[in-house]
C-alpha cells in the first residue's frame, strides 16, 4: 500500500514541477512592455517673491503743566525681502 502511495505521490510532484517548469519558459518568450503612466508631470521654475518694506509711525504728544507741548513720534521700519521657495513646483496633468 505504501508503495502505491508514494507512486502517487512522486507522479503527482512531477506534474507540478512539469507545469511551474513550463509556465516559467512560456514567460520567458514575452517582450517587455513599457509603463506608460496615465498622468504628465511638468516642473516649472518657481518666481521669487518679494516681500516689500513696511513703516509704522506712532505719534505721542505730552503738554506739561508750565504750558509746553511735547510731541514725539517713534517709527518701526521693516526692510523688505525675497522669499526663496523650492526651486521647482510640479504640475501633475492628465494624459489625453
Amino acid at each position: 500500500m505504501k508503495t502505491i502511495r508514494m507512486n502517487i505521490m512522486n507522479v503527482v510532484t512531477a506534474g507540478l514541477i512539469s507545469v511551474a517548469a513550463a509556465g516559467l519558459i512560456g514567460c520567458a518568450d514575452s517582450e517587455p512592455v513599457a509603463y506608460n503612466p496615465p498622468v504628465k508631470v511638468v516642473h516649472e521654475p518657481t518666481a521669487l517673491n518679494a516681500v516689500p518694506p513696511t513703516e509704522s509711525s506712532t505719534t505721542t504728544t505730552t503738554q506739561y503743566g508750565n504750558g509746553t507741548v511735547e510731541k514725539q513720534t517713534t517709527t518701526d521700519y521693516t526692510p523688505g525681502y525675497t522669499t526663496i521657495g523650492p526651486p521647482y513646483k510640479t504640475t501633475v496633468i492628465p494624459a489625453q
